[in-house]
């Protein structure tokens, strides 16, 4: 998406990712002799001032929305676009987040340092599968909307979708060392180490005052679109993230539009449109795929056989969504800036409200072809 990078007042980046599919080759590591990592990034990520840490992750998820350090070539001039990292939802994160720093500053840098930004993401994806009943929400609250948006996405578009699972991601998973041990494991840790880790995570966690269980938006502010050999297709919504929207009073409308947008990256994986930009930078690579993601969820949403959502409700969503971090123009996960998601949103609109009136869904090819045409466009220049 999900993933923009968000950058905290407090020095993290908190990041939605979208994942892809090769064959898993990871090498063990050892903990020891801390590097920044070099992996690429599931969660919240690190960022300047903050401990390095060293962790080689399967790499059988190589992201679509990568967070690393700014060193390829600029997708774009910065100077030609207006750009803005300011959210609404920095707030609320860091309102979380730096209560912990105060009252128990231990307790989080002892999980943090385990990598618990990591664990529930790839719980969720390795471990987690539809076949057993999945809510959504610290407790349960999103489970309804997320089982009929799912329902509703599925029959919206073309491609074939009873194989795509959908997974809730859950921060108190890492109250349960059984399950953290085996992602340690799935990360290379050795036995001894991932056993240990396993417990000190659960025993902080266990002793917080603050962070309710692990019902914790900075554990799980993630969503995830995932195809890989013997795991499966899934989409992994983080209960962090879903509470956070609701939290600035989009609980309305979030959860849809999350979901319809990871599910693009299911449509885009199904008909191998990554290749329309294989020959392009990484930066260009990413926003073309994100921006029409971005598009072919407002199209969704506002279509009156999709979720028929409000057009300004959705606008009002979208506008604080979108201000997450776009503005990494050098990096691998560079999703376009606010005002070029918003611009892609709106061809999802104007394209619902075209086709709507005939009563007409477009099939995933149509939609992608009108994209391609109006892409020059949505990525013009708009700096005054």
């Amino acid at each position: 998406m999900s993933r923009r990078s968000l950058a905290l007042a407090s020095c993290l980046v908190a990041s939605i990712v979208v994942v892809g599919c090769q064959e898993p080759t990871a090498a063990p590591v050892t903990p020891s002799a801390p590097q920044l990592a070099t992996a690429r990034s599931s969660g919240p990520a690190l960022a300047r001032g903050w401990p390095s840490r060293s962790l080689t992750l399967p790499s059988s998820l190589p992201s679509v929305d990568r967070v690393f350090a700014e060193t390829g070539p600029r997708a774009i001039d910065p100077d030609d676009y207006v750009c803005s990292n300011v959210s609404q939802i920095n707030g609320y994160l860091n309102a979380e987040l730096n209560n912990t720093l105060k009252v128990e500053p231990t307790i989080f840098w002892t999980m943090y340092d385990r990598y618990a930004d990591y664990l529930p993401t790839y719980d969720a994806l390795y471990f987690q599968t539809s076949a057993t009943p999945q809510t959504f929400g610290y407790s349960g609250q999103f489970t309804q909307v997320m089982v009929k948006t799912e329902r509703d996405v599925k029959a919206f578009w073309d491609i074939p979708s009873q194989n795509i699972q959908v997974v809730g991601m859950h921060g108190t998973m890492l109250a349960d060392a059984e399950r953290t041990y085996r992602t340690y494991k799935l990360f290379g840790f050795r036995d001894k180490v991932a056993t240990e880790y396993a417990a000190a995570v659960r025993d902080a966690l266990l002793k917080s005052t603050t962070m309710n269980g692990g019902n914790y938006a900075f554990w799980t502010f993630n969503a995830v679109s995932f195809r890989a050999t013997g795991v499966g297709n899934k989409i992994a919504m983080g209960d962090g993230i879903l509470e956070g929207y609701a939290a600035l009073g989009f609980g309305d409308v979030a959860p849809q539009a999350i979901f319809a947008h990871e599910y693009a990256h299911q449509i885009q994986y199904e008909h191998n449109y990554f290749a329309d930009v294989a020959n392009l930078d990484g930066p260009e690579q990413t926003r073309y795929t994100e921006l029409m993601a971005d598009a072919m969820s407002a199209y969704f949403l506002t279509h009156a056989r999709g979720a028929a959502m409000n057009q300004k409700r959705v606008e009002q969503f979208l506008s604080v969504f979108y201000q997450i971090g776009d503005c990494a123009f050098t990096n691998d996960g560079h999703h376009g800036t606010p005002n070029q998601r918003m611009a892609a949103a709106q061809l999802g609109f104007t394209i619902a409200d075209q086709y709507q009136v005939q009563g007409q869904i477009l099939t995933s090819q149509q939609f992608h072809d009108l994209f391609v045409q109006a892409y020059p466009s949505i990525i013009a220049p708009d700096a005054t």
